[in-house]
């Protein structure tokens, strides 16, 4: 399982070394006078500080050499992926597992799943624990940090055994810097190995701004601007049906006015909402709280 052996990071000082036969002729010589032991002693004595001198230059270090390795998977659960491939994916590591897995060598995996945060869903294991295709941990799926996960997986990773990280996602985050922590796992030892997430093209749709008129008033109707943009190339003629909700938000309160279904076509599309100030403290908020894609049309 282990295997020890010494190494070397400066080994240009071990030619240092060659100084031991000179100092014994020299020294063989000049301490005549001490008689036959207590020269044979001091030579000795001097030969060791020299060889110890020389090792420390030499940077001489002990090393154990392990063959246990331990694999983290790390899942991206975000609403960006389709159900289908979550799947897809939950079948890939539990393949890679039964390829790879090798219980002799008291090989260990475990799996995170991650959104916006990242969370244990099999904790460190040596033994073959099929991932079930139903994820258990509960996650915000609106937000991607692969830099969380990254983080998540270098804590646990134990020291005696070769640390390996495989990330399947699409690539696509909105939070933290996954390129910063891939490259801290790199400088620490850590493998690192990406198995893309390919996604065909979809339609992406999203709040470009609300427009509320400045001089609105309390108990005074006024005309309220949604701005939808839909990025599907304009001669695709690919339209998004999907649901917008909007909050009214006054102090703590969070009520909604407008829940309703909308047909968004490529580019820029306006709806307009009346609505009335009912309170001084008054702040429209657009939250897409699920903007579903239900079928393009088109």
């Amino acid at each position: 399982m282990f295997q020890h052996d010494f190494t070397f990071d400066s080994p240009a000082y071990l030619g240092l070394l060659v100084l031991l036969p000179l100092m014994w002729w020299i020294g063989y010589r000049s301490l005549s006078g001490l008689g036959q032991w207590r020269r044979l002693t001091a030579l000795s004595l001097r030969s060791l500080v020299l060889l110890i001198i020389v090792l420390a230059l030499a940077d001489m270090q002990f090393r154990r050499r392990s063959d246990q390795l331990t694999v983290i998977y790390l899942l991206d659960q975000s609403l960006s992926i389709p159900v289908d491939q979550r799947r897809a994916m939950v079948d890939y590591v539990n393949a890679s597992i039964d390829q790879h897995h090798d219980e002799a060598l008291n090989d260990r995996y475990a799996v995170i799943v991650f959104g916006r945060d990242a969370a244990v869903e099999i904790p460190l294991v040596n033994v073959n624990i099929p991932l079930s295709r139903q994820i258990e941990t509960m996650l915000d799926p609106e937000y991607t940090d692969l830099a969380l996960a990254i983080q998540r997986a270098k804590a646990m990773f134990p020291f005696d055994a070769a640390k390996r990280i495989v990330l399947i996602s699409d690539g696509n985050q909105n939070q933290g810097d996954a390129q910063r922590d891939a490259r801290a796992a790199a400088a620490t030892g850590v493998s690192i190995d990406v198995v893309p997430v390919m996604l065909s093209a979809r339609s992406e749709v999203s709040v470009e701004k609300i427009d509320v008129p400045a001089g609105a008033r309390k108990g005074q109707p006024f005309e309220m601007r949604v701005v939808l943009r839909n990025d599907s190339p304009k001669d695709s003629g690919l339209s998004v049906a999907g649901k917008l909700r909007i909050v009214r938000k006054t102090g703590q309160r969070e009520e909604t006015i407008v829940e309703q279904e909308v047909e968004v076509p490529p580019g820029k599309r306006v709806f307009t909402i009346s609505e009335e100030i009912s309170s001084p403290i008054f702040i429209p908020t657009k939250r897409i709280l699920r903007l579903t894609i239900l079928r393009p049309t088109g």
